[in-house]
Order: structure tokens, then C-alpha cells, then sequence
């Protein structure tokens, strides 16, 4: 029997309040001793484990070493604290392919560039994500190798996802591949590879996504309850992002036809109950929304004109990083399956404070306060928040928020009270809050 198992295994054996979820103890795990559990965690199978240490040492979760990162990425020391990271340039775009651009969450670059990779021959096959449509509540990790099956995998998924688990299938496949992922699967893949240099060969590039939370397992079923779609068997996909930009978020039935799971648009409806109750407490403490060390990092422009309405409606927003990911923009341009311009002198197009402030404010003070309170936190080599007391009141208020967690049955009664039309007058009043920032 090996003993002190917390000692060397990743963070989920001994604090799930610090598991990521990521997958990268299951991904690098040499001998296959560990394995997504039931309830999304990883599981061991003490049998197969030789106490290697190497899930405990790839671990993102209990804290990270962004000077470590930014090593492993950049090969230099200049370490970027602030929410863009390291940029080289920023450009603006979308799928030329009306039929990609609209299927996707924004202007569907991701997928162009993917498209390009595969048509190229540069890559076999790309780590992506879908909904399982047995379990349409659930997502999963896959390796998409056709141009059809990529297609299928647009749109974001904002579920609790192990993309890293899907790696340890990558070692005994032939070819390069590409792979989407959050920040924290970011964190875990680039320590991973600086280790594994077999499955570091195999990785052709790294694309990151924008995240400010995801959102646990519960949320999306209760959001199917709500819906009145008890038996989820009838449902083969959750879209988050369906229809004309922004979308909204839908049950696709088995007959192709389309359930709004909420009222308003993706932006000003259910997305922020969702986040509100059902983030899981792991993402309250990460710092890196922008996918940092990532080669190429992908979002939505949520910037408006000064009438209100958006800047750049159905469009990506790119921030390429590293050489890898300067390579692959510019073949995608050239092959004519993106379409894209420089913004990077435009300061409009950096990161807007409101995204930044959750990340860079919100979550470091909750961080610090929960480290001084003796609570679960991780560990970071960068400066702690300085907020200042609204920022702390702040903090306080959403931690409370989320604190009905605690009470599942609660949690559900008032989200489906918010996607009811009770919840109308609230969506209401948030759009005129909005709107008023932009009258003259």
C-alpha cells in the first residue's frame, strides 16, 4: 500500500476545493493510474500507481509559478502581470466561411485556424470539445481529425471539461495535433510538456480561450429543469452560443429542434446566474483570464461604440503570443480561410476594465482574504491585490452570492425564478444600467 498519497498525487487527493478539474494529472500520468471519477474529479487506481510524483509536479491547482511560465513559453523572464499577458500583436477577424462564422460563438477564428492546420496537413487532428449527446449536460474532451467533426465542435462550451485528459491518447498516435483550452489547462499542459518531451513533439499549437469561470456540472441540468426538459434523453446537444451574435443558450432536441433555455441574449441573460451560483470555487481564485501562455489567445470584442452598440458584432479579437502562434495566423491569412486586420496600435482593443476587474481585483482579494483566514487558497508568485474598500466589500458580496452552493435546492428555485418571466424587470434594469453609460 504506498503511503501519503496527498504527498506526491495532484491537489484533488487532498483539497478538491483547489482541483481545476483540468485533467493534466490524468493526461500525464505515465503508467494510466488515474482516471476521470464519476463526479469529474480524478480517481486513482492504487494497483497501477508507481508514486512517480509527476501528476503531483503538472498540477495547476494548489498554485502556480507564472515566472515558471513565462519561462516555459517565453523563454525569458518577462514576466506580465497584467490581464492580457504578453502580446506581439492583436488583430480583429472571422472565418471567411459565412457557413463557420455563424455556427461559432463570435467570428469563429478558432475554427478557421484549425481548418487551415488540418487542410495543411500540419496537424492530424485537433483537442477540442463537444457536449456528449447521451449526457448533453455533460462536455468532453475529443480529438476532432475531419473538417466536418471540427465544424460540429464550434461554439464555447462553459462546463467543467478535463480537456488534459484526452492527452495520454495523444502518445500513441501518430502526427502533430493542436489543442483549445482554458487558462487552467493552459497552466498544466505548458508544465507537462516541459517534462514529457515525446508528447511536447506531438504539439503543434496551443490555442487559448477567454474564460472568466466555468460553470459546475449541476448548473447546466438544473438550467435543462427549468426549461421543463425533464428527460434530458430527448436532448443531443446545449448550445451556449446559438444563433446570431451574441446567441443564446438552447437545448438542441434529437428532432433538430431548438429550446431557449433562457430569456434576453447570451450576454444579459442566464450566463450570469449561472456564474453567479454554479462557478465552482476554483475558478473564484484563478488570476489569468486571457489564456497568458497560450500560443494564440481567442475572444469575443465586447467593445462599444460610443452610441452603445458593439464595435466589431461576430468578430474574434486575437492576441497572438509566441512565434508558433504568429506562424499559424499568418498561413491562415495567406490560405484565405481567415480574415483578419492589425489593431495592436489601437488601445481601444486591449481588454476592457470591466472583464479585467474580476481576475485582476476580485479574485486576488479573495485569495488574499481566504489565505489570511487559514482557508483554501493557491499560491501565486505575483504581488497580491491592492483593492480598495469598495473592491473588498465587493468580494465579500460575491463570495456570499456563491455561497448558496451550499443549498442546491435553494440554487435551483432561484435560478428558476431568473429564467422565468419574474426574472424579466432584472434584465430589464440591467440593460438600462448598460444603456445609460452611453446616452449623450
Amino acid at each position: 500500500m504506498i503511503e501519503n498519497l496527498g504527498s506526491f498525487l495532484s491537489i484533488a487527493f487532498s483539497d478538491r476545493t483547489l482541483c481545476t478539474r483540468c485533467g493534466t494529472c490524468i493526461g500525464g500520468c505515465p503508467v494510466e493510474a488515474l482516471s476521470i471519477g464519476s463526479d469529474g474529479y480524478p480517481a486513482i487506481d492504487l494497483n497501477r500507481c508507481v508514486a512517480c510524483g509527476r501528476c503531483g509536479r503538472h498540477c495547476p491547482g494548489g498554485g502556480l509559478s507564472y515566472a515558471q511560465l513565462t519561462r516555459l513559453t517565453f523563454g525569458d523572464d518577462r514576466d506580465a502581470d497584467h490581464f492580457d499577458g504578453r502580446v506581439d500583436s492583436v488583430w480583429i477577424g472571422h472565418a471567411r466561411d459565412i457557413s463557420v462564422r455563424m455556427r461559432a460563438a463570435s467570428g469563429g477564428a478558432v475554427t478557421a485556424l484549425l481548418l487551415h492546420l488540418l487542410r495543411a496537413g500540419e496537424v492530424s487532428g485537433c483537442l477540442v470539445t463537444r457536449m456528449v449527446p447521451e449526457e448533453p449536460w455533460r462536455g468532453e474532451a475529443f480529438v476532432a481529425r475531419t473538417e466536418a467533426e471540427l465544424c460540429a465542435a464550434s461554439q464555447s462550451r462553459y462546463g467543467v471539461i478535463s480537456v488534459n485528459a484526452a492527452l495520454k491518447g495523444l502518445r500513441s498516435t501518430a502526427g502533430r495535433f493542436a489543442v483549445v483550452a482554458l487558462p487552467c489547462h493552459v497552466h498544466g499542459l505548458r508544465m507537462l510538456l516541459a517534462e514529457d518531451r515525446g508528447l511536447r513533439q506531438k504539439i503543434a499549437l496551443i490555442v487559448g480561450l477567454f474564460c472568466s469561470s466555468s460553470v459546475a456540472p449541476p448548473g447546466v441540468r438544473d438550467l435543462l429543469r427549468c426549461g421543463g426538459i425533464g428527460r434530458t434523453r430527448a436532448v443531443v446537444d446545449v448550445r451556449f452560443r446559438e444563433g446570431p451574435w451574441p446567441g443564446r443558450i438552447c437545448a438542441i432536441g434529437a428532432d433538430g429542434r431548438r429550446h431557449e433555455l433562457h430569456r434576453s441574449n447570451f450576454k444579459d441573460g442566464a450566463i450570469n446566474y449561472l456564474f453567479s451560483f454554479y462557478s465552482p470555487q476554483r475558478c473564484l481564485m484563478c488570476i489569468d483570464g486571457s489564456a497568458e501562455f497560450a500560443d494564440v489567445s481567442v475572444s469575443d470584442v465586447w467593445q462599444r461604440e460610443s452610441t452603445g452598440g458593439y464595435r466589431c458584432e461576430g468578430e474574434s479579437r486575437l492576441l497572438v503570443r509566441t512565434a508558433a502562434g504568429r506562424t499559424a495566423l499568418e498561413n491562415a491569412l495567406i490560405s484565405g480561410v481567415l480574415e483578419a486586420r492589425d489593431v495592436t496600435s489601437d488601445p481601444v482593443f486591449r481588454t476592457h476594465r470591466k472583464h479585467v476587474y474580476p481576475k485582476q481585483v476580485t479574485n486576488r482579494l479573495r485569495v488574499e482574504r481566504r489565505q489570511k483566514a487559514g482557508l483554501s487558497a493557491p499560491s501565486y508568485d505575483r504581488t497580491a491585490a491592492s483593492g480598495a474598500p469598495a473592491d473588498r466589500r465587493r468580494e465579500r458580496l460575491k463570495s456570499a452570492i456563491h455561497s448558496i452552493e451550499m443549498w442546491p435546492g435553494l440554487r435551483y428555485l432561484l435560478l428558476k425564478g431568473l429564467v422565468s418571466p419574474l426574472g424579466e424587470p432584472i434584465i430589464w434594469v440591467r440593460q438600462q444600467l448598460k444603456a445609460r453609460r452611453f446616452r449623450p
